[in-house]
């Protein structure tokens, strides 16, 4: 359980992380070089929030790549997200040192394929935030909070305080026409807006004030990467070092597939 915590806690930051970016950036902005929805948007929260919805209403599906790496354990995770309802839609498979899973989030609900089978020919844990199930309520807090930020929209409101964007520029990356904002995010603003505990408990004792995100966003007003680096503070040792998360966005609007594996696929922890 304490592995697979683990793994749960590096896929919850990098979506908080890229979530983050997209609130981030609506911070107070300089001047804009870019074009569109983007240069009004970046200037004010409210058009931010408008420019985002507005372009995810119809675009709302994505292809997703992540790379996180807490303190040399490393996570990369490759999968698709469906936006535009109250539960947004994931899928992901992920590459941890304790092997490769795949999760599904899928009506509030988080799937997740172990790399060992939890009984014979049922590979996969469910994990419910409304569960009784002893793993659904250690997880409950984490499994809210993704749900909560896998949708840039709905932590429009959250994060709104926390940053403020200090440059942007033009630039090529993926082979996409993008604005690139650097933002400045306050930790303790940050942290006074998270609704679950540990997230919240984490940003507190980095031992920071403030951290850099970067944002690229499309012509269309969509994320295209997001890229954040901080450092956090080990409670055993009470070290600190050095996280790094990117989330990388193309294929948006192109069709996806995300759907809860059959209830006979699905197993229960040793001693649940």
């Amino acid at each position: 359980m304490r592995k697979l915590t683990g793994v749960l806690s590096a896929f919850a930051l990098a979506v908080t992380l890229s979530a983050c970016g997209n609130e981030a950036d609506s911070g107070d902005a300089g001047t804009n070089n870019g074009g569109g929805g983007s240069e009004q948007a970046a200037t004010n929260l409210a058009a931010l929030a408008k420019s985002i919805s507005d372009s995810t209403a119809d675009t709302n599906t994505a292809h997703m790549v992540i790379d996180v790496d807490a303190g040399g354990q490393k996570v990369t995770g490759e999968g698709d997200i469906e936006l535009g309802s109250a539960d947004p839609k994931m899928t992901m498979t992920m590459s941890t040192p304790d092997g490769d899973m795949e999760m599904v989030f899928v009506d509030g609900v988080l799937y997740i394929k172990t790399p060992e089978e939890l009984e014979p020919g049922k590979p996969w844990l469910k994990i419910d935030s409304q569960g009784n199930d002893p793993m659904s309520k250690a997880l409950a807090g984490m499994t809210d909070q993704m749900r909560e930020q896998a949708d840039p929209r709905a932590t429009l409101e959250q994060f709104k305080n926390s940053g403020t964007v200090t440059s942007q520029k033009e630039e090529e990356l993926n082979g996409e026409q993008t604005t690139h904002y650097t933002i400045k995010v306050d930790a303790k603003k940050l942290a006074a807006e998270q609704s679950d505990p540990a997230a919240k408990s984490a940003l507190e004792q980095a031992g920071v004030k403030e951290f850099p995100v970067e944002l690229w966003v499309n012509e269309d007003d969509l994320p295209v990467q997001v890229q954040v680096k901080m450092p956090v503070k080990d409670p055993a040792s009470g070290a600190t070092t050095q996280t790094s998360a990117k989330v990388t966005y193309s294929k948006w609007g192109e069709p996806v597939e995300i759907a809860a594996p059959s209830a006979d696929q699905i197993g229960k922890m040793p001693g649940s």
